[in-house]
């Protein structure tokens, strides 16, 4: 069967055209390194890379809470251990001022050391990250305690997501790690015969009563609410050489700290708790990639070849149609 000129153009052209094309996807799969540059490529690849793509930026975001999480806890923990050293101080100058050989004058002194520590105390308090208060519940732009030693944050938490399915708390409010929380009535003897009740009152505060052998007459009484006023009652103290005084809020000290030690007990379960998610997801993320890998991008060494093989029946096409389309009827004479 004889052929048109018109069917060889065609048939020329619509070969050039297809290798053309297919030059021009393998030279973009070199220039992307992927294979599914479009939906039409792959229709089914593509909608696997895109979950895939959505899970992996889904972790990576839970990976950034995790981080922003742990900065917060880290110094919390710090902070947290600073105050421990503190209290640690308070109570070894407060069973030093409570010996015989110590005079009202060298209390005194030490009254002056427990204001300083009573400043770096609220200092701590008041600490603050990026701009946030570290201690203030949600109020974050408010600090947690005024210079009198008055709680004015909240008791909320600040939670984030750090899986699908689990938020985390960040931050300690001050009342769980500066309030004082005496919880039942507490009665301890002296050796003189006199009686020391610890009795909880309202919110946070903590009512001390000293009483006489009866256990029922009250020599003298004071209260409290948190570390920085039972600081400033130890101070009021000393100043005033009252021995009593000194030796009821023993107890308290060893409870304050009791108190700070679990806050920071519960910063360090929540720090494991973030580094072993964050070794999960790191994994996780690390498999997602690969596979998204697996499905996206292009075998460079076959994009390669692909390329060079279109290239040479490219110029074989061009050979083959130069001397085709250069024939005419006078070839064909003889």
């Amino acid at each position: 069967m004889r052929l048109s000129n018109f069917i060889i153009y065609n048939r020329l052209t619509q070969s050039f055209q297809d290798n053309l094309w297919k030059l021009f996807k393998t030279q973009e799969a070199l220039a992307t390194g992927k294979k599914i540059n479009r939906p039409s490529d792959d229709v089914i690849g593509i909608s696997r890379v895109m979950d895939y793509r959505v899970s992996i930026t889904e972790s990576e975001q839970f990976k950034k809470n995790m981080d922003d999480a742990r900065a917060y806890l880290e110094l919390t923990d710090g902070v947290l251990n600073e105050a421990t050293n503190t209290l640690k101080r308070i109570q070894e100058l407060t069973i030093t001022a409570l010996n015989g050989d110590e005079s009202s004058e060298t209390r005194a002194m030490t009254a002056k050391e427990m204001k300083q520590l009573r400043a770096h105390m609220l200092e701590l308090a008041n600490t603050r990250f990026r701009n946030r208060y570290l201690f203030s519940g949600m109020l974050t732009n408010k600090q947690a305690f005024t210079s009198s030693g008055t709680y004015q944050g909240d008791t909320n938490y600040i939670e984030v997501q750090v899986t699908p399915d689990i938020k985390i708390k960040e931050n300690i409010t001050g009342l769980d790690a500066f309030a004082y929380l005496q919880g039942s009535e507490e009665v301890v003897q002296l050796e003189d015969g006199r009686y020391i009740h610890y009795i909880q009152g309202t919110g946070t505060e903590v009512s001390i009563e000293i009483r006489a052998s009866d256990d029922t007459t009250v020599l003298d009484s004071f209260s409290f609410s948190n570390v920085l006023e039972m600081i400033d009652r130890i101070s009021d103290a000393l100043e005033n050489n009252n021995l009593d005084r000194l030796t009821a809020i023993l107890n308290p000290i060893d409870r304050a700290m009791d108190q700070v030690l679990s806050s920071r007990a519960e910063v360090g379960a929540r720090l494991n708790f973030l580094e072993a998610e964050k070794n999960r997801i790191e994994d996780n993320l690390l498999k997602l990639q690969s596979t998204l890998s697996s499905v996206e991008d292009a075998d460079i060494a076959e994009v390669v070849s692909e390329a060079a093989k279109t290239e040479v029946a490219l110029q074989a096409l061009r050979e083959t149609g130069a001397r085709i389309i250069s024939q005419s009827l006078f070839d064909f004479l003889k």
